[in-house]
């Protein structure tokens, strides 16, 4: 009795699991109407496809974000980094679309169950079948088309009459021909006519979210390439790292750049995260409560199983339906229902579980990546930071070799024109080599240096003409006969003492006056060292070593002059002025010798009795130190005076004042 009353339970089971299958097809539908009962009043279809589409458009910033070439230096394990970022980003934009399609799919059928075409607003009025015009027009179309259809097969029909006709038919059905060709013409007419107004009708009703999905997706069609991107080249720490300052630091602020566009991945790889949390949470929860139904479901099974097995039949209990064949009734959910809404509903939550998955892979791989470059960053900042420093260390050592070269110069070398020569070597040499080191610590890239400096040095050439030929004339100014501070000079009418003398001008203190004193005019006259190599401009100086000059004496007598007498009275007060300050002629005269090393005729008094334009007169030249030239004058001038005004015989001999000047200006 237990078995045969176990035998209707098991074709009721059957049964059951064939309805399953019939209503597989209709998911959507139970979906839908399980929504209506288990969704609160509160659910918005609207807002879950603007919460979907915010996160398309965020995985697939994510995914260009992804795409970019973000690291041009580092290590051969970045291109390995970035490549499987690139990977996963694909990986997470696709699930992330598998799923708002599921999604969409799911709305639709919400939507549909609601009484509302897919993509209106809710609480919209449900639309009519039949009623609209897109219905109308595609009816219409149908129509159309089997009228074509009909049109050509009485074509066909006529053209077969016509060919085995006789004279007498032939007129009758070359007309009917003729009017059927014409209702095919104007049908096909039609037939395009409804094309283009349904073709439009179907633009403008592809508007819900599956068609803003769809169009999310075509904007990133290198989802659906099979061709991989190829991966930037980047510069080795190693060539960075024997590189100068110049391609150092810019490998840092590369590195600096990559760092934050990786800080911008992970921040971007957690609100991607959390956006699908959020979208998966309510249907998770949807597919707990059916899970809790399922395994409750399963449970009354087992027990009312158990109970049927365990109580015995009665014997002459007429025949009744078993409880478990008994149908549900209606609007009760079942096995088979919750079996085809747990597959509908975890075909949108697979997907956003499996991005979720993913997403934590590529927040790892973010992390991993982000900590190389960290290396890398403080790798190449430690080896920049030593570089400068030893260019530092460089730069000190040889200004504090040039600062010990100024000082012992200043401390042993007494002669100042060979002090100054030593200085000026000094500062040369230090700005040389302060150039190599910085060159050498800033540059490495010397084939392009050199173009570049040959190019440059062309332009310079042309360009700096003066300043290089005035160059060229200092070195030939500070040589053993050229200018030195102190010596008195004329150049271009004007005489002066030098004060100073530069790499491309020198100074002179302007002097000017009338007879033999020269005073400063409080002027200082600059000219330009290359006026040594104009041909026009002469430039005279003392002999080096001597601070002399000439002065002349002219004494004019009268007819009757006793001129032997005057002669040797005033040679004599001239000689009595020059004894006062012969020893230092003489000196500076034997100095020269000695430099020049040969024999120069000794300054001395010279004396002529001439003629000049009609009169007897006396003419004498005599060496006078330039510091103290109108001293000697006055003195001179002073003992004439004296001769002329105490000897009476002297002064009938002279016929007009004496003349004392300079043989030469200056």
């Amino acid at each position: 009795m237990q078995k045969r009353s176990a035998r209707p339970s098991r074709k009721v089971v059957l049964l059951s699991v064939f309805a399953a299958t019939l209503l597989a097809g209709s998911a959507v539908t139970q979906y839908a109407a399980h929504g209506q009962q288990a969704a609160s009043a509160s659910f918005d279809p609207a807002a879950r496809s603007r919460d979907i589409l915010a996160h398309l458009n965020t995985v697939i910033q994510f995914y260009r974000a992804s795409m970019q070439p973000i690291q041009k230096a580092g290590e051969p394990n970045d291109i390995v980094y970035r490549d499987q970022a690139v990977a996963l980003s694909s990986q997470v934009a696709g699930y992330a679309f598998q799923s708002a399609k599921a999604e969409a799919t799911l709305m639709a059928g919400y939507q549909a169950h609601q009484g509302t075409a897919p993509g209106a607003a809710p609480g919209a009025a449900p639309s009519e079948p039949g009623t609209s015009e897109q219905q109308r027009m595609q009816s219409t179309e149908a129509n159309v088309e089997k009228q074509i259809s009909d049109l050509q097969a009485r074509e066909a029909a006529l053209d077969k009459q016509i060919d085995s006709a006789n004279a007498k038919t032939l007129p009758g059905l070359q007309a009917q021909r003729k009017q059927a060709q014409g209702a095919l013409d104007l049908a096909t007419a039609m037939k395009d006519a409804l094309q283009k107004i349904v073709s439009i009708t179907d633009a403008q009703n592809s508007s819900g979210i599956a068609a803003d999905i769809d169009r999310l997706q075509s904007s990133v069609p290198e989802l659906q390439s099979k061709n991989k991107t190829a991966a930037p080249q980047i510069t080795t720490l190693d060539a960075a790292k024997s590189s100068g300052v110049t391609s150092q630091g810019a490998v840092l602020f590369e590195l600096f750049e990559t760092r934050r566009a990786l800080d911008n991945l992970v921040q971007e790889n957690a609100n991607l995260k959390k956006q699908a949390l959020d979208l998966r949470t309510p249907v998770s929860n949807i597919l707990r409560n059916l899970i809790k139904q399922g395994q409750l479901f399963s449970q009354q099974a087992e027990d009312s199983g158990d109970q049927a097995a365990s109580t015995p039949a009665p014997p002459a209990a007429p025949p009744t339906t078993p409880p478990a064949a008994t149908p549900p009734a209606a609007g009760q959910p079942n096995i088979t229902s919750i079996t085809t809404q747990f597959k509908v509903l975890s075909a949108a939550a697979v997907p956003l579980s499996q991005e979720i998955i993913v997403l934590e892979q590529s927040s790892a791989n973010l992390s991993a990546w982000r900590s190389s470059v960290d290396e890398e960053y403080f790798s190449i900042l430690h080896t920049l930071l030593l570089r400068i420093l030893v260019i530092a260390i460089a730069l000190a050592i040889i200004l504090g070799g040039g600062e010990i070269w100024s000082r012992a110069t200043n401390k042993y070398i007494r002669d100042i024109r060979r002090r100054r020569q030593f200085l000026i070597v000094r500062r040369v040499v230090v700005g040389f080599l302060s150039v190599i080191v910085i060159l050498f610590g800033f540059v490495t890239q010397f084939n392009s240096l050199a173009t570049f400096a040959g190019f440059i040095t062309a332009g310079i050439a042309v360009g700096l003409q003066t300043i290089l030929l005035s160059v060229a004339a200092y070195f030939f100014i500070i040589g053993r006969y050229g200018v030195k501070v102190g010596d008195r000079i004329t150049i271009s009418s004007v005489t002066g003492d030098v004060i100073d003398v530069g790499l491309v001008r020198f100074y002179m203190m302007e002097l000017a006056g009338s007879g033999t004193e020269l005073n400063p005019t409080g002027r200082v006259a600059v000219f330009s060292n290359a006026v040594l190599f104009q041909a026009g401009t002469p430039l005279y100086k003392q002999i080096p070593g001597t601070e002399y000059a000439w002065h002349e004496l002219i004494v004019k007598f009268t007819d009757a002059a006793n001129y032997k007498l005057v002669c040797e009275a005033m040679l004599k007060e001239l000689h009595a002025v020059y004894d006062g300050y012969r020893s230092s002629i003489e000196l500076q005269h034997r100095v020269v010798e000695n430099w020049m090393q040969t024999s120069i005729a000794p300054p001395a008094i010279e004396s002529r009795l001439q003629f000049n334009g009609g009169t007897f007169q006396l003419w004498a030249r005599f060496p006078v130190l330039i510091r103290h030239a109108s001293e000697t004058d006055e003195k001179l001038t002073r003992a004439l005076v004296e001769l002329i005004a105490t000897n009476p015989e002297i002064k009938s001999s002279v016929a007009s004042t004496p003349l004392i000047q300079a043989s030469i200006r200056g």
